[in-house]
């Protein structure tokens, strides 16, 4: 048995992002929980930037490759001689025996780790016997030396030798890009279609015993020559930090980085922990929208299935590694909220039985319910079916494996891989048999997000409307207070926009729901343009001529708001604010001639209606509560502007 001496050093976290910025140029990998659920997520990291040896796993066999002299020293061992013979291709040994007696090796040390990634396909792992052709099911690197940071964020840097071992040579260094490819990148669909290759998978789940069916697509841009992908790797770190944030050079042109929020197993001391996540729903802007979009993944029942099925799917996959009834579940629909979306997340655990060890936990979750569907084997053939390209890392694993029989293992989602001046990013979603398309297709394309973002290549927002973004706002407003319960904040929030509040200005403002006051304001002459707020603007649809009843009074009520197409507003598409109100539209009541809905709530009720030849605007909604949004705000202000200078 092996026993490599180890050293260990305290480090700078200054040291480690250094020696990340060189795996642009040299084979070698990262897997740190950068971020989660505190209690649930182990936060540590791994930086092996030093690998002594590689092993590449084939269905027969694995390529492996000495990086060093301790790495040649090792192959030439007796220990691992006559190991490297049987391991390679051809030779009829299974990989993951040649990986389980690799380890085996060494002294049980926790020190002692392979680090790598295995693709998709690696699923094909649980063959029980070698299967002879030449596509990659991963690649892991044994360390020579490496970069350790614990929960309390302090780094260490460990290197292991072997007594009188010559000074270790350099390690290889190779260029993380090759030549720019001369290939229009293409994307799998055009805008629309994936929610149609949905649409048909939904049919395929009714007539095919399936309960759920994951599908995904893969989006591919140019990136520029000088792009550092260790650095959008840093950017993405800083922006969205995740329970399994990896990078991986693998030394032959291909860079793959990414934030996953699936931190899958981790294995310590023989109890395996499983964490899978479903549902996503974009995280809105503050506390507020936070704890709105928490409130709607929270409610939505086909998430709440779809996280049970992939629960049950994965005890199902691991129950025949635990001893009996030793499988439990800890946490259900744990909230956890990343950078720009929130997810809800499961746990459980159980004590593996004897015999049973980490790569077998690996392989029987490879290809996870998560990222195929439930019973996997159909599951795999509709991927098959429906699907535009393979899906090469998306859906894989990031893994790190010791000596000493502990484990962790990332889905490898949210990832952008990099090759010859190209950028792939996959996406995708877990389907149910009520899942809408359009939806599907939405949260696709919101996964992708924080990825464009680091790779400098985000889509442009959405333009704003060219009637508007030439508009600009009035510099004085007449604020009319009809009893509004907080005319101080309405001021302030005018104030806060720059405007001057003057009873001679150009624009009006009215609040409060007081109906003879409003009347009296509606009928002056002359009429100037008018901006109304709350019950104000329940009192001037009333005056135009819409159905308004009383309520009872519904204040404080957060609220989700949603642009139309035929919003002149600048800003975002939607955004969280909050409601006070002691009127209401009629439910029956219909949009009169000349007027508009510019933005809509949760059940399609209009919240924000124009008059463009009046040039009158009514928010139903309070834009100066605390509770509303910045992109709340904005849309008061492109009102504004609006009412101020027409069309």
């Amino acid at each position: 048995m092996l026993s490599l001496q180890t050293s260990r050093r305290p480090a700078t976290q200054g040291e480690a992002e250094q020696a990340l910025a060189q795996l642009d140029k040299q084979a070698g990998a990262y897997f740190g929980c950068d971020a989660g659920i505190a209690g649930l997520h182990p936060l540590q990291a791994t930086l092996l930037d030093r690998p002594a040896l590689s092993l590449r796993l084939y269905g027969d066999g694995l390529a492996i490759q000495a990086h060093s002299a301790l790495g040649q020293t090792l192959l030439d061992r007796p220990e691992l001689s006559d190991w490297a013979k049987t391991a390679s291709r051809g030779q009829g040994q299974h990989p993951i025996h040649s990986l389980r007696a690799f380890m085996a090796a060494f002294a049980p040390a926790p020190e002692v780790i392979l680090l790598g990634a295995l693709p998709f396909n690696a699923h094909r792992l649980a063959a029980a016997e070698p299967q002879s052709d030449d596509e990659s099911l991963g690649l892991l690197f044994f360390a020579e030396a490496y970069w350790q940071r614990d929960a309390d964020g302090s780094w260490q840097r460990i290197e292991l030798t072997l007594p009188n071992l010559a000074a270790a040579t350099p390690p290889v260094v190779t260029p993380a890009l090759r030549p720019i490819s001369k290939t229009e990148p293409q994307d799998d669909y055009p805008p629309g279609a994936y929610a149609d290759m949905v649409a048909r998978a939904l049919v395929h789940l009714r007539e095919q015993p399936l309960v759920s069916l994951t599908l995904s697509q893969s989006y591919r841009r140019r990136v520029s020559p000088s792009l550092s992908p260790a650095q959008a790797f840093a950017r993405l770190r800083q922006a969205n930090p995740a329970p399994a944030a990896f990078f991986l050079n693998d030394g032959d042109g291909q860079c793959l980085f990414g934030a996953s929020p699936d931190l899958q197993l981790v294995l310590r001391q023989r109890v395996v922990e499983a964490l899978p996540v479903c549902g996503t729903v974009a995280r809105g802007p503050g506390p507020v929208g936070e704890a709105e979009s928490f409130r709607e993944l929270v409610n939505e029942d086909v998430d709440a299935a779809s996280l049970a099925v992939c629960t049950d799917a994965l005890r199902n996959d691991l129950a025949p590694l635990c001893e009996p009834g030793s499988l439990r579940l800890l946490d259900r629909r744990r909230p956890m909220s990343l950078s720009t979306v929130v997810h809800t997340v499961d746990r459980f655990s159980g004590r593996l039985r004897e015999g049973a060890d980490a790569w077998d936990a690996i392989v029987a979750t490879a290809a996870p319910v998560m990222v195929t569907g439930t019973p996997r084997r159909h599951a795999l053939a509709a991927i098959a079916q429906l699907e535009a390209s393979p899906r090469g890392w998306y859906g894989g694993l990031m893994v790190r494996v010791s000596a000493d029989g502990d484990a962790l293992a990332g889905t490898i989602l949210r990832a952008a891989a990099i090759r010859d001046g190209l950028a792939e990013v996959r996406t995708g979603g877990d389907l149910m048999a009520d899942s809408t398309p359009a939806r599907e297709e939405q949260e696709s394309r919101l996964k992708a997000i924080s990825l464009w973002r680091a790779l400098g290549i985000e889509a442009a927002a959405q333009a704003a409307s060219s009637a508007v973004a030439a508009l600009k706002l009035p510099a004085r407003v007449a604020l009319h207070d009809a009893g509004d319960p907080f005319p101080a904040a309405v001021r302030e929030t005018l104030q806060g926009l720059g405007l001057v509040i003057d009873a001679a200005a150009e624009v009006d403002v009215l609040m409060g729901a007081d109906a003879a006051a409003c009347r009296r304001l509606l009928t002056a002459k002359p009429r100037r343009p008018l901006l109304a707020i709350g019950d104000a603007a329940l009192r001037v649809l009333e005056q135009a001529g819409f159905a308004v009843t009383a309520i009872a009074p519904e204040h404080g009520r957060i609220m989700r708001a949603t642009m139309t197409s035929e919003a002149l507003a600048s800003g975002e598409h939607s955004f969280i604010t909050a409601r006070y109100a002691s009127l209401a539209l009629a439910d029956h009541a219909a949009l009169l001639p000349g007027w508009s809905v510019w933005a809509h709530d949760e059940q399609q009720r209009p919240v924000l209606l124009a008059h463009t030849q009046d040039r009158v605007v009514c928010l139903l909604f309070r834009p100066d509560s605390l509770m509303s949004s910045a992109a709340a705000l904005q849309s008061l202000r492109a009102a504004l502007a609006w009412a101020a200078n027409g069309i």
